[in-house]
């Protein structure tokens, strides 16, 4: 039965969508990755044409994304895009692996935060990183408790403060001298095509967590409009970042010395601000994955809710406070990341994330087919431009990059299948014989 208790508030604006794109996509691996590309190519132009090869392919593969979340805005995004074209058991299993994989997902990240804190010195030795990966997690659970509104917020100043700190990095390096050039300019292609095709495989990576939007359709005012704005906006803001911060590591370092560098990003600061560099990072990498942390929670607990509101986990899940919180579900989404966290299971679970994740975009993209031939009058304020070519270009993408993921890691890939698999034939077998339906009968809102 639906009441005011079951449904979130659509309190959320398009700045907290372009927060929330923003803040999920950028973290650590902005500092990381430009090494790994360098060893790729020893061309600048090769370089910062792969970085916008990537945002092409991003925009390519977020179509799909925005054209349901402006016509189903729903919480839980691809939970609720799987039910209306394919079913309740199709939503079963998208409720169970996106629950798995963020989860586990929270587990890890909040892990990565608290070694980055124990490195800063945090705690005096006498706490390690699962201590205060837990004390993180309790945080931001009430942070997000005081409602939609001051967490929404709290996002978006996350995710403007990682932005500044990028944007003052570029000022800095491009305020002091530049690198010696190169005398003999290094190849278009130094690692090998395979070593290319890893360079984008890490470029990749470092654009995703866009994604998570789509779980905030049913918070976000005029979604129709909002979501694709803020996925689009937001994934090119990234892209700006990303060129930016690649062309000041390029005006700072060599190609070359990028290769060799692990963290270019620290190592062209630590010529600036000398021993402090590394410190200085590491205060970056706090901020930038701690703020994945907390906008990652915010997310989780919207999956758990709708998930609990469809039945598939009880119900007792899917009340939300007056200030828009789906509390219980918040709460169940910290203690199921500190289990995970105190289990090491998300160590295991964050090896099959990759194959999960693209598992998640190849359904999305076959959902919005479904769609367009078994709904072909839905109201979509937003429709994909160049239909059928640009879904047939984006499935085929979100094809190649599962089969590579699965070739990479086949034991992994196979067990994250597995898994899933097991969970949801165990609950829709246990809801055949006490004769329950996985589902609940549903009112479609409309997403002007």
């Amino acid at each position: 039965m639906q009441t005011q208790h079951n449904h979130l508030l659509r309190v959320l604006g398009l700045v907290f969508g372009l927060a929330a794109v923003v803040g999920s996509v950028v973290g650590q691996g902005i500092l990381r990755s430009p090494g790994i590309v360098a060893q790729a190519s020893g061309s600048p132009a090769v370089l910062i044409g792969l970085w916008a090869l990537g945002a092409a392919l991003s925009l390519l593969a977020a179509l799909p994304f925005a054209e349901l979340g402006a016509a189903i805005p729903r919480a839980g995004g691809a939970i609720a895009y799987a039910e209306r074209a394919f079913g309740p058991r199709a939503r079963v299993v998208t409720a169970f692996t996106l629950v798995l994989l963020m989860v586990s997902s929270q587990a890890m990240l909040a892990f990565v935060t608290g070694e980055f804190l124990v490195r800063l010195g945090i705690g005096g030795g006498r706490y390690g990183p699962g201590e205060l990966a837990t004390g993180l997690l309790v945080l931001f659970f009430l942070v997000n408790a005081m409602g939609t509104r001051i967490s929404g917020a709290m996002q978006i100043g996350f995710s403007g403060l990682k932005g500044a700190v990028l944007i003052g990095l570029v000022v800095v390096l491009f305020s002091q001298p530049g690198a010696a050039p190169d005398p003999v300019p290094g190849p278009a292609v130094a690692a090998g095509w395979f070593g290319f095709g890893a360079a984008m495989l890490v470029i990749i990576g470092a654009y995703n967590g866009w994604g998570d939007l789509a779980v905030y359709g049913e918070e976000i005012e005029n979604p129709g409009h909002a979501i694709p704005r803020a996925l689009f906006g937001g994934i090119l803001g990234v892209a700006a970042l990303y060129l930016a911060v690649n062309l000041a590591l390029l005006h700072s370092l060599t190609p070359a010395e990028m290769a060799r560098s692990d963290f270019a990003a620290a190592d062209a600061a630590r010529g600036v601000f000398g021993d402090r560099g590394d410190m200085i990072f590491t205060t970056f990498g706090v901020l930038s994955v701690g703020a994945i942390t907390s906008l990652g929670l915010m997310s989780t607990s919207r999956v758990v809710f709708a998930t609990a509101r469809a039945g598939i986990l009880p119900r007792w899940f899917a009340r939300v406070t007056d200030r828009g919180t789906p509390m219980r579900a918040l709460a169940l989404s910290t203690l199921g990341s500190a289990a995970f966290l105190w289990s090491d299971a998300y160590l295991a679970l964050s090896a099959t994330s990759n194959t999960l994740s693209q598992c998640m975009f190849v359904l999305v993209a076959l959902t919005a087919m479904a769609l367009r031939r078994k709904e072909p009058d839905m109201l979509r304020p937003y429709r994909m431009p160049l239909y059928p070519l640009s879904i047939w270009l984006v499935l085929g993408f979100d094809l190649v990059l599962l089969a590579v993921f699965v070739v990479q890691d086949p034991y992994y890939s196979l067990l994250g299948v597995v898994l899933v698999a097991a969970l949801s034939a165990g609950y829709l077998l246990l809801a055949r014989l006490r004769n329950v339906a996985p589902e609940e009968t549903i009112e479609w809102p409309s997403p002007s």
